[in-house]
């Protein structure tokens, strides 16, 4: 894995776990989670995007 994909992992894999501890009916609080984990899956694809070409 790279170093950014190391870094970052174990955030994602709370927020996806806190995410999946709220009901189905807590749409926004939901949305939220989901906003922040893909964030954090874009910040790991750019960086490797970006390390590719150095």
């Amino acid at each position: 894995m790279s170093p950014i994909r190391d870094h970052y992992n174990p955030a994602i894999i709370h927020l996806l776990r806190e995410h999946d501890r709220l009901h189905h009916d807590q749409i926004a609080e939901r949305k939220s989670f989901q906003r922040r984990i893909l964030f954090l899956m874009n910040a790991i694809k750019a960086d490797e995007f970006e390390s590719s070409f150095s």
